[in-house]
């Protein structure tokens, strides 16, 4: 199965596979294959097909760290890395305006600012570079990512409302190459 985002103009496609369940033993030994794009008109095309950059554990972790984002157990900025050095995420929990001494002013209704979370992605060349793209995602996209996260772990199946509703939408889709 493969998710599918529109990230303000930026197309992220992805699938992850070869997911199983591990155990404290041998948490760095399963790595999950990746097929991933972040694609927009022409002047953006980066994909990898069948790389490493999760471990099992780490789809497990983040999708902890996504659920404790969602319902607001984040007190601060909470950063995410995963060994290969690929992906990194930033998680934000909401933020009171007032607080911030570097906003002037807030106007009544608007003192609270939701989660988002920053997803880097790092440039490879021969090695590590740099050089990386970051891409935003509001509540709505992290609540795809996390559902999508859960289906890949089999916490949820394919008949479950919410991916149901996905698959509705396109943002879960079964290629048809998947099967063969």
């Amino acid at each position: 199965m493969w998710l599918k985002l529109d990230l303000s103009g930026i197309k992220l496609s992805m699938q992850i596979r070869n997911y199983r369940k591990v155990s404290d033993d041998d948490w760095d030994s399963v790595w999950c294959k990746t097929d991933f794009a972040f694609v927009s008109d022409e002047w953006l095309n980066y994909r990898k097909d069948n790389d490493e950059v999760f471990l099992a554990r780490e789809i497990e972790d983040l999708a902890k760290s996504l659920d404790d984002l969602l319902n607001d157990r984040l007190n601060a900025p909470t950063e995410f890395n995963c060994i290969e050095p690929d992906f990194n995420f930033i998680l934000n929990p909401k933020k009171d305006l007032r607080l911030d001494p570097k906003v002037l002013y807030v106007r009544p209704g608007c003192e609270i600012v939701d989660i988002d979370m920053e997803w880097k992605i790092s440039f490879l060349d021969e090695g590590l570079t740099d050089n990386y793209l970051s891409v935003s995602l509001v509540r709505s996209d992290i609540e795809c990512l996390l559902s999508y996260l859960r289906l890949v772990m089999g916490e949820v199946q394919e008949s479950a409302p919410e991916i149901k509703a996905l698959m509705n939408k396109g943002v879960v889709y079964r290629n048809d190459m998947d099967d063969a």
